[in-house]
């Protein structure tokens, strides 16, 4: 991980008034990988359970590095001592937040969350100075360094907040806590991380319940309820079964109606979330309509790719039970002329409940109108069991022979959906590396 400092002249003075026998006189970029050092970079070596980053901050300076921190004792004046390279690393980002001018947009959930943050980020920053969180950078590391990306004079920061482990949201929250905040949904995914569901729903909760008291919660009332602990708050609930419809090509709100793209109308929840906090923010539906007709999904999120013969939805980043129930369902409803061919990779993470989560999906896809169902990895192999005769059903344990398969049955018109866990990796089907 890499990022870049944009706002080089209030960084270099906050980091002088704090390292006042290490000050610098330019900056680049900060980054936890030497690979990725350029010139002029600040190195965080960063210690995991299978790697030292210590190992390389020679390695970092020699690329251009013009300091690195270290646990480990030095003479090099190029090297600053510490007891915890975390620690430094949150030191930085709370002084960077006491600094900062914008107000913190906060966004969780197990499904969805990387598409509201850029999508919310779209409508805003047309009309506001924003930043957002880099890519998925949403962990205990990645967030706090992705902030220090950000201008102090920025109007909003979109945050995303990641959890895999038990009350990391809770921390994610004492580093920075929000001012505004979203949870899209909370399900089962990455649930083999913790000893039930409500450990899980409670760990991605804190968000609200972390909330400043002055905050504002915007909550989806169609995924969550409102719990007494942030009923202190300013709260802003809305759902479809609330105050919201999805009609063919738009959305009606609060009896207005928007105009919805119809490649995107599958993000019917997460538009409605961001018309809500948008609006609440001053964007007119007028600027609301136009920065959607604009909005793309990111790589592996559900965008579309066109190739000769056939359309691909590529929804392969990750997969969990719930979100692949909606891709189903999403795939299902849509009109084509060819056949409709949906592959599914493993959905990893699910701890206990794996079988049977995979194996309940037989019964989801026989509900619907898909006409080929392909399965690859070793979880999902008893899937096509219980897929029903009429449909066309296999399951692969090599991609190459799922590949060759792929190329024997698309046709003219046909449209196949990706749907898998991140490690699985089935964009490789038809993307080269």
């Amino acid at each position: 991980m890499r990022i870049e400092i944009k706002d080089k002249k209030n960084f270099i003075k906050m980091f002088n008034s704090i390292y006042i026998n290490h000050k610098i006189s330019t900056i680049n970029g900060i980054s936890i990988d030497s690979r990725k050092v350029m010139k002029n970079d600040i190195f965080f070596p960063i210690k995991g359970k299978n790697y030292d980053g210590h190992k390389f901050i020679n390695d970092a300076l020699e690329n251009g590095a013009i300091a690195s921190f270290s646990e480990v004792n030095t003479n090099d004046k190029n090297i600053i001592k510490t007891k915890s390279i975390k620690s430094e690393i949150y030191k930085l980002v709370r002084k960077w937040r006491e600094l900062s001018k914008s107000k913190i947009i906060g966004i969780t959930g197990s499904n969805g969350k990387t598409t509201a943050k850029n999508l919310l980020y779209h409508l805003l920053d047309n009309k506001f100075n924003c930043n957002k969180t880099i890519g998925n950078y949403n962990s205990l590391i990645g967030f706090p360094i992705s902030f220090l990306s950000s201008r102090i004079n920025d109007d909003y920061s979109i945050l995303e907040y990641g959890a895999s482990k038990p009350n990391e949201i809770k921390l994610l929250c004492k580093i920075i806590s929000p001012d505004y905040s979203l949870i899209t949904n909370i399900s089962n995914a990455h649930i083999k991380n913790y000893k039930s569901f409500k450990e899980l729903f409670d760990t991605k909760y804190a968000l609200y319940i972390s909330t400043k008291s002055n905050g504002t919660i915007f909550i989806n009332s169609d995924q969550l309820e409102i719990k007494d602990s942030i009923e202190n708050r300013r709260i802003i609930s809305f759902g479809f079964r609330k105050n919201a419809k999805l009609l063919k090509n738009y959305l009606l709100i609060n009896n207005k109606k928007i105009s919805i793209p119809e490649n995107i109308a599958y993000l019917k929840d997460i538009i409605l979330s961001t018309y809500i906090i948008s609006n609440y923010l001053g964007i007119s539906n007028q600027e609301f309509e136009n920065s959607l007709k604009s909005f793309s999904p990111s790589t592996g999120r559900g965008n579309y790719m066109k190739f000769n013969k056939f359309t691909l939805i590529d929804d392969s980043y990750n997969a969990n039970p719930n979100s692949v129930k909606f891709a189903i369902d999403r795939f299902s409803n849509i009109n084509i002329n060819g056949k409709k061919i949906f592959i599914l990779g493993d959905m990893l993470e699910l701890g206990d409940i794996e079988a049977n989560e995979h194996n309940k999906l037989a019964d989801t896809f026989n509900e619907s109108n898909i006409d080929i169902i392909l399965t690859y990895g070793n979880l999902s192999k008893d899937i096509h069991k219980n897929i029903y005769k009429q449909k066309y059903s296999k399951h692969y344990y090599n991609k190459n022979k799922l590949k060759n398969e792929l190329n024997n049955l698309v046709c003219k018109n046909d449209l196949i959906y990706l749907k898998g866990s991140r490690s699985m990796k089935l964009e490789n089907l038809f993307i080269k590396n």
